[in-house]
Order: C-alpha cells, then sequence, then structure tokens
C-alpha cells in the first residue's frame, strides 16, 4: 500500500469526522468551501473545466461561465462531504435529505419481472440518488461503478453505497454479472454520462459537440425488453435534494441498430436538457469529449 495511499484516507476519515457532527445545512456549507479547495489545487482540470463549459455555452458571458465552474466545484464538494457521511444516516435523515417525486416508478416496473435498468449521472449528489432509491423502493440496486486506484478508499466507498442493501458490480468485470441481474428481474443501476470507448461505441452531439457514448443500456433495454428509466437529483436552498424519475420511451422501437441508436439518442438529449436547467450540478470536470470521432456522428 503506498503511503500516500494512506495519508489521503486519513485526511478523508479526518473530514469525515467534521462531516458527522454538521446539520444538513452547515454541512453543505463545509462542502461548498472542499469545493473551493478542490479547484485551486489543480489548474489543469480547471481550464480543462472552463473549455468545457465555454464550448457548450457559447453564448454566456466569460462571468457567466466563471460562476457555473465555481458552482460545479462547489457541488462536487457537497456530494464528497455528503458521501462521508453517508454510514451514519439515518432512515429519518435520508427521508429529509432526499424527496423522491415518483420512486414507486421502480417498484411498478420491477413487478413485471423483466428487470429494470436505472441510469443517472454526475449531476446533483448521485450518491445520495442511488442510496435512496434503493432505500425507498426497498428493492436492492445493482450498482455499476468504475473502481477508485485508492483500494483502501475504494473499499470504504463501496461499504457506503451498499448499505442500504444495494450491491456493487465492478465496472470492467460487468458483463456476466449484468445478464444475470437482468434475466433475474432485478434492477441495473448504470452513469451514462463518462466517455466511452472511442472504437465500440458511437458518437452523439452533446452539447454542440460529439461525445463518445455508451451502447450498453440502449442494447441492454431493447434485447431484453427492459425499461430504461433515469433518477436525476436537483439540490434545493436548503441542502435537501428533489428526486425524479422519468421512464425513456422504447416501446416504438426495435432492436436493431436503428432502434439502439434512436434510444441512446434520446436518454442522451434527456440528460442534456436537464445539465441545461441546472448546470452548476453536472461536473464538467470530466474530460467528456476527450476521444475524437473518425466516422459518423449522429443528432
Amino acid at each position: 500500500m503506498k503511503i500516500t495511499d494512506r495519508l489521503v484516507y486519513i485526511i478523508i476519515m479526518l473530514l469525515k469526522l467534521i462531516s458527522d457532527k454538521l446539520t444538513i445545512q452547515k454541512r453543505t456549507q463545509f462542502g461548498r468551501f472542499i469545493g473551493n479547495v478542490l479547484r485551486l489545487l489543480s489548474k489543469k482540470r480547471e481550464s480543462i473545466t472552463l473549455t468545457n463549459i465555454r464550448l457548450a455555452f457559447p453564448t454566456k458571458t466569460d462571468t457567466e461561465i466563471k460562476s457555473i465552474c465555481k458552482l460545479s466545484y462547489q457541488n462536487l464538494g457537497i456530494t464528497f462531504i455528503e458521501l462521508l457521511h453517508l454510514d451514519k444516516l439515518t432512515r429519518g435523515e435520508a427521508e429529509t435529505y432526499c424527496k423522491f417525486n415518483n420512486v414507486n416508478i421502480i417498484n411498478e416496473y420491477q413487478k413485471k419481472g423483466r428487470g429494470l435498468i436505472l441510469l443517472s449521472a454526475h449531476f446533483g449528489n448521485w450518491e445520495y440518488t442511488a442510496y435512496t432509491g434503493g432505500l425507498f423502493s426497498e428493492i436492492p440496486l445493482n450498482l455499476v461503478v468504475k473502481p477508485q486506484k485508492n483500494v483502501i478508499i475504494d473499499k470504504v466507498l463501496n461499504q457506503y453505497r451498499t448499505k442500504s442493501n444495494n450491491k456493487v458490480i465492478n465496472m470492467y468485470e460487468a458483463a456476466r454479472d449484468i445478464y444475470t441481474t437482468l434475466l433475474q428481474g432485478n434492477v441495473l443501476a448504470l452513469m451514462v454520462d463518462q466517455s466511452a470507448t472511442k472504437d465500440k461505441d458511437v458518437f452523439i452531439e452533446f452539447f454542440g459537440r460529439p461525445a463518445s457514448v455508451y451502447l450498453a443500456p440502449a442494447k441492454l433495454a431493447l434485447r431484453n425488453k427492459t425499461p430504461l428509466l433515469i433518477g436525476l437529483s436537483k439540490r434545493n436552498i436548503d441542502g435537501t435534494y428533489s428526486i425524479n424519475i422519468e421512464e425513456i420511451y422504447s416501446d416504438d422501437l426495435e432492436n436493431n441498430e436503428d432502434g439502439i441508436i434512436e434510444l441512446t439518442l434520446r436518454h442522451v438529449k434527456y440528460l442534456e436538457n436537464k445539465i441545461k436547467e441546472n448546470p452548476e450540478l453536472w461536473a464538467w470536470q470530466h474530460n467528456r469529449w476527450k476521444h475524437k470521432p473518425n466516422g459518423k456522428i449522429y443528432k
């Protein structure tokens, strides 16, 4: 184990001690401070963030772009600090923190026995969205996650993520578990806003630029006739969250290349529209457009 990994773990646990003693509102304030610190730690990452926002919103002023950048970093800080409190989060506190508009939609579709695919993105507090989705529906979510390089932190995060009986699937070893999950009629949860592979997936216009997008969610949904839902959380002024789940309609599509592309376009466009409504809640720090297309771009 690297000394730096242990040092990072110690720092994170110290931050956790602080987070556990705070109210919801104070935790939000502390998270904003941590987000500001994160922005100062890497000018290269801040530059990527500013470029992403500027190209996504060419009509916004420099002041507006810098404001979105600052608030986006604060959102990361808040999400991080809140995540550190997740193992201490009581049912009552969770119900105060997160208000679902329609969490029962998970139950309704899961009862049909065809499995269910629940999409999300690095928007609002995605960790609380997954945790409370499983908690309130009382149906475990099978979360496909990217493992952390720091194995200590990875273990701790997965312990938190599975507190409400959710299960974790390593995205690099996911193929077999994904099919088993759906065949057994269970709920599969996927993040769909990160860069896909350059050669195996497709390029779709996202905020006016071609971005590589995973085809797997649409393929799985159409092949298995599985409902495709998407759930995103919006932070309120008081630090709580409003979470909405909607279906990405697919009953009119065939299980073929055209159907897969069309369903992928639908969930990409849905996410883009939600980000436009609250751009400060999305993680612009990710180099989403790092791959360059060498073929067709879908719009």
